[in-house]
């Protein structure tokens, strides 16, 4: 695409990673058992997309502000200034996982990795039916489709970008005029089913909501058991909005875990629930648990989803680290949490807003929270993770790996260029062997340093495996290109990567192919673009 004036970037990056075998369990750690303190429970209705007639779209509306821990939204009172430091590129680590050759582990430049974008396409978009402001953007992929969700509309496609189904948000949901947002959605390749959960606006002297679908089929455009998931005890005051809903999967069960505010910031809970009742459409209850802020559930990778001992969810905490939280019986019945560590990596949350080109406009750029679920593998200790983080004064990507054994992170820093904004990063990996890993990192950003100012764009980079965790900085790909906004001052809370289950082609595996969703934006208006790239030998 053609860049004329200013234009905005989405930054997806596109690494492969190697590590090496953890070291054994560290003795000592001071771990806590969380005791649950409330219960989710529901029965689902079936709602057919063959038979569901499309709902009218609401009128354009703006959306809810993510809201921080003090209640406020997020990045409403950082301050707007132009950065002058230089970016620090090289990895900062608070233990090492080993780099091996053609590295970059110290800001060095790499060669490029092998990679093949097999469809770049427009996803849905504000003016064309999305609705609310911001997106939201998130993207699921099955064998033959790709299922989107943005704040007001899904729309599933195939695997070139052909629509082959769409309704609102709440019409797919069979939900009426229930307003309904911040949606996200994976697909479980074990049992091919796609899923969806979205929230609510708390209602006074009501019990808390929310809203989880899972496909009755791998036809993301039929059946779905939708669940009106219902929360009490001392965790769920009557009138609470559950915001900011996560999710997550293992094995046998959905993960998820959302912030709490009635009105101000309450808490925030984590559950599970078991994927055979879900799919079987029968009733369920589970326990809730009381956890840090922005904790997300981490995601099981592997074709088909691997078996793990346990289940985790991890918390970015600026200013210390990370929440390490260790679930066990995810399914139930008798599921436990506790907290296993507080990994110390201390990090910053971005000091100031997004600028763009042209206009006084910023964007928000979050508070450092992982706002997309983390993943882990079946023979790998690690959990990769990426947030938003402060860089030298510049809004800036973090993306790294806690180890369960250890309870140590390796981190380093990625960015566009030494001039960028960078945010709203996602991240997915394969398990191609034991502790080898693809990782695929997806940003965005905006570069008002750049000899031809550039608002948001989507990019990525390879990094064979052997690589250890290298800073990502200055080697990255342009995907896309989009313009400013003075209208739209936040930007989408959170984008998506997920690992196609099935090879793009004989030569290339399965496990080496990953769809990457965020959002951009188009006269004034926000777009959605969805891209699917595959990485390594043959592909």
């Amino acid at each position: 695409m053609a860049v004329t004036g200013c234009g905005i970037l989405l930054a997806s990056l596109l690494v492969g990673i190697e590590v090496a075998a953890a070291s054994p369990p560290t003795t000592g750690s001071a771990e806590v058992a969380v005791a649950a303190a409330g219960r989710g429970h529901a029965s689902p209705r079936l709602i057919d997309q063959r038979a569901n007639p499309p709902a009218r779209q609401a009128a354009t509306t703006g959306d809810h502000p993510t809201r921080g821990v003090d209640g406020r939204p997020t990045g409403d009172t950082l301050p707007v200034r132009v950065s002058t430091a230089a970016k620090p590129s090289a990895t900062t680590t608070s233990a090492r996982v080993p780099d091996g050759p053609n590295t970059g582990g110290s800001g060095l430049p790499r060669a490029p990795s092998p990679r093949t974008i097999n469809s770049n396409f427009a996803g849905i978009n504000q003016a064309g039916g999305g609705g609310a402001q911001p997106s939201d953007v998130n993207a699921s992929v099955g064998p033959t489709q790709i299922l989107e969700t943005v704040n007001r509309r899904v729309t599933v496609f195939d695997k070139a970008g052909v629509q082959q189904c769409t309704n609102t948000l709440a019409g797919w949901l069979g939900l009426g005029t229930t307003n309904v947002f911040d949606p996200r959605t994976l697909y479980d390749n074990l049992n091919n089913r796609f899923i969806i959960i979205a929230t609510t606006t708390g209602t006074a002297g009501t019990a808390p909501r929310l809203f989880l679908a899972a496909s009755t089929s791998g036809n993301a455009c039929g059946g779905y058991f939708v669940y009106t998931l219902t929360f009490s005890g001392a965790l769920f005051p009557l009138g609470t909005l559950l915001d900011y809903p996560y999710l997550g999967q293992d094995r046998t069960a959905i993960l998820s875990s959302t912030n709490n505010f009635n009105p101000g910031y309450v808490n925030s809970t984590a559950w599970s629930v078991s994927k055979a009742l879900v799919y079987a459409g029968a009733a369920v209850s589970f326990p809730a648990f009381p956890v840090a802020f922005s904790t997300a559930p981490v995601t099981v990778v592997g074709i088909p989803i691997a078996a793990t001992a346990n289940t985790y969810y991890v918390a970015g905490v600026p200013g210390t680290g990370y929440r390490l939280y260790r679930m066990s019986n995810s399914a139930g019945p008798g599921t436990t949490l506790v907290l296993q560590a507080t990994v110390a990596s201390a990090y910053a949350s971005p000091s100031r807003r997004v600028n763009q080109c042209g206009t006084a406009t910023t964007l928000d750029p979050l508070d450092g929270r992982i706002a997309w679920a983390p993943v882990q593998a079946a023979n790998s200790p690690f959990i990769w993770f990426t947030h938003g983080t402060d860089i030298a004064g510049y809004p800036g990507v973090r993306y790294g790996a806690i180890s369960t054994s250890t309870n140590t992170a390796t981190v380093a820093n990625a960015f566009h260029s030494g001039t960028s904004d960078d945010f709203n990063p996602s991240l997915g990996a394969s398990e191609i062997a034991p502790n080898a890993f693809n990782v695929w990192l997806n940003w965005a950003y905006t570069d008002t340093g750049a000899t031809t100012c550039r608002n948001t764009s989507m990019t990525f980079n390879g990094v064979q495996p052997g690589a250890g965790v290298p800073a990502l900085t200055n080697t990255d790909v342009t995907l896309v290109v989009g313009s400013n906004t003075i209208s739209n001052t936040r930007f989408g809370d959170y984008s998506s990567v997920h690992v196609d289950p099935v090879a793009a082609s004989a030569s290339c595996p399965a496990g080496r192919t990953a769809l990457l969703a965020q959002q951009y934006f188009v006269g004034g208006t926000w777009a959605t673009r969805l891209v699917r790239i595959s990485f390594g030998p043959g592909c």
